[in-house]
């Protein structure tokens, strides 16, 4: 796990935060592409996937929908709260859904342009980018990095491992 995490940090490292929104290339960039892909079916597979679990998690607020797209071995890692695993995870959705971010007036966006996705042969793909969350009233939003490690298991995508860092307020 560790050799994962190091080289999903040295992928993140490695990202450029664009505000350009994502234009579409005369042929989507190959699996091999060092800036990942930022279109095709497996980018736009995911980039639902993502949609799903953070319109469950934020805006209908259904643990249950948001915590059945996670694997049973679920690890999450996130740069202010520390490590979650497994029930811990889903116990944490049950949490957030409880007190439902869209009643307090907090949104999750993807900076546009900034999602990228790697496939990994045999496993599933990870899936890079920016998000803000903005909250009604506040004078600062929270910006952070993302990484999702995608697994294809039973004829659909569920989440294995999430790191989210480098939150830091923005105008």
């Amino acid at each position: 796990m560790r050799i994962f995490v190091i080289a999903v940090i040295t992928v993140i490292t490695s990202m450029g935060c664009s505000t350009q929104p994502d234009r579409p290339t005369e042929a989507p960039p190959s699996s091999d592409s060092t800036d990942g892909l930022r279109s095709g079916a497996l980018f736009d597979a995911l980039a639902e996937m993502d949609s799903i679990l953070f319109d469950a998690s934020f805006v209908s607020c259904d643990s249950t929908k948001a915590n059945a797209i996670f694997t049973d071995d679920v690890e999450f890692y996130h740069d202010q709260t520390g490590f979650a695993a497994g029930e811990q995870v889903r116990e944490n959705t049950r949490r957030l859904t409880a007190s439902c971010p869209r009643d307090r007036g907090i949104k999750r966006t993807i900076v546009p342009g900034s999602l990228r996705v790697y496939p990994i042969a045999g496993y599933g793909a990870v899936q890079v980018g920016f998000h803000r969350f903005d909250e009604r009233g506040a004078t600062t939003s929270t910006l952070a990095k993302f990484v999702s490690l995608w697994r294809f298991q039973d004829g659909r995508w569920r989440l294995a491992r999430v790191l989210s860092l480098d939150h830091r307020a923005v105008p």
